[in-house]
């Protein structure tokens, strides 16, 4: 009585889980809406289902499995599609190069002139940068500039950013000097001079001191 009592548990702790793992597998093909299935065990005590009708099977009603979506994953936006920050304005502007007070050492006169942006130009926007320097301007969609042939002594670069309709928006100054060689030194350009002290040579200074007698004249 025993032995049989145990194999008849057994048996049915078997088809319970086998009842359990179906309905889990069955799940996602019947989350759509309400499914009836039907369940009967057979004389070897298997577990059989079916969603048609069966001689002496339960009815069993699977209600309707509510599922939430996650999440679309986000796409990683290409630089070109990045937004861009809203402008409100430029925190500081300077001339890195030359820097203030510096000093420039170039024979040709050759000043290159850099501008530091922050937050950068916004080109996007039609910023641009105009440069000063000796009496010469340059400007453009860019913050570095190279200036030629500049005279040697103390200057003033000016630097102003403006808007795409010209308007300055912040400007500044820096002073440098730039020291080059005079052209009176370079070769070629002294003027050689005669005499040691360069005096110009008297002219008739090969006739003797003193005045000469006039010809024809006579002794008293």
């Amino acid at each position: 009585m025993s032995n049989r009592l145990v194999t008849y548990n057994e048996l049915r702790y078997s088809a319970i889980m086998r009842l359990f793992i179906a309905l889990i597998a069955l799940l996602p093909a019947l989350a759509a809406a309400d499914t009836e299935l039907y369940t009967w065990i057979d004389k070897d005590g298997s577990v059989n289902f079916s969603d048609q009708p069966h001689p002496g099977a339960k009815k069993i009603t699977v209600k309707d499995v509510s599922t939430i979506s996650g999440p679309e994953p986000r796409q990683a936006l290409r630089p070109e599609e990045s937004p861009t920050a809203p402008f409100t304005r430029y925190e500081k502007i300077t001339v890195t190069s030359p820097p203030n007070n510096g000093v420039v050492r170039d024979n040709t006169g050759a000043v290159n002139v850099s501008v530091g942006l922050q937050p950068p130009l916004r080109t996007d926007l039609g910023h641009t940068v105009r440069v000063s320097l000796a009496g010469k301007q340059q400007g453009g969609a860019a913050t570095q500039f190279s200036f030629t042939d500049v005279d040697r002594g103390t200057h003033v670069v000016h630097a102003t950013v403006l808007d795409k309709e010209g308007k300055p928006l912040m400007s500044t100054s820096s002073t440098f000097t730039l020291h080059r060689i005079s052209r009176l030194l370079l070769p070629n350009t002294r003027n050689n001079t005669s005499g040691t002290n360069g005096a110009p040579s008297p002219q008739g200074s090969n006739s003797p001191s003193g005045n000469s007698a006039p010809s024809g004249s006579s002794s008293p």
